[in-house]
């Protein structure tokens, strides 16, 4: 399998997926973690590119809530803010054939190389599409996200919680880390497409599994070509300042009072 280009929450950036796609070393397979819609007014574009190139990719919260007409339970500081993108831009600018890929994406994925099992999902196994694993979090709070529900070991309290073994590959917060907890590796290739953690410089990683390896990337893209597609669409405040502060300063924008 050697190298595998991991991307996650591209959120409608197809500028960003674009210079990641140029400016990405070698890689034989792409894994996307989820959300591929919502925030940037390039969904369809997003979609037919990563089909076109042939990625695996998992179905993250906002996908869900697209697909299938439900909320995409997000953060409070955001919600507000997604709920009227895919209203009034996301889902007029996808077609019927968009909303059944991604109704049709796997909620997870599983892939055996050698001597590692690679674990893929949105947001964690306990939760694949709306539990956040933040990089602050305890060992043992890693370790109960990483437990698949209604797991045949049964915790009591004041159980030791032992992690599940392998490889995690997870999304959703758009931070971008690792972890090692009890001899698991977590990772999260931060986001592709809208940064949170302060870096507007969007987010990838390069797993080689030949070299058992993992290479972490920042690059900058043209963020005012975002900008000028939400003035071209003409949207309005308080919404516009949201989503200009969003990407231009990588950081969940101030709700408004």
């Amino acid at each position: 399998m050697a190298r595998l280009l991991i991307l996650s929450d591209i959120h409608g950036n197809i500028y960003s997926l674009k210079t990641i796609w140029r400016n990405a070393s070698r890689w034989d397979e792409v894994i996307v973690l989820g959300d591929l819609v919502d925030y940037a007014p390039y969904p369809s574009e997003v979609i037919d590119f990563l089909r076109e190139h042939g990625a695996r990719i998992v179905r993250g919260n906002h996908d869900q809530a697209v697909a299938y007409g439900v909320d995409c339970r997000c953060g409070e500081e955001t919600h507000w803010l997604s709920v009227w993108f895919r209203e009034n831009i996301t889902l007029k600018l996808l077609n019927k054939d968009h909303k059944m890929f991604l109704k049709n994406l796997p909620l997870n994925i599983t892939l055996k190389t050698g001597s590692i099992t690679l674990h893929a999902v949105h947001a964690a196994p306990s939760n694949p599409l709306y539990a956040y694993l933040y990089p602050w979090l305890s060992n043992e709070e890693v370790c109960k996200l990483l437990r698949k529900p209604f797991s045949k070991y049964k915790l009591s309290t004041g159980d030791k919680v032992h992690c599940p073994k392998g490889l995690y590959l997870i999304g959703h917060t758009h931070y971008q880390f690792y972890r090692v907890v009890d001899g698991t590796l977590v990772v999260n290739p931060g986001s592709a497409g809208a940064p949170r953690d302060g870096d507007p410089r969007v987010s990838y990683i390069i797993l080689d599994t030949d070299k058992e390896s993992i290479e972490f990337y920042r690059v900058k893209y043209s963020i005012e070509n975002i900008v000028r597609a939400f003035e071209e669409l003409k949207i309005p405040e308080p919404y516009l300042s949201a989503l200009k502060y969003m990407f231009k300063y990588g950081k969940t924008p101030p709700k408004p009072s």
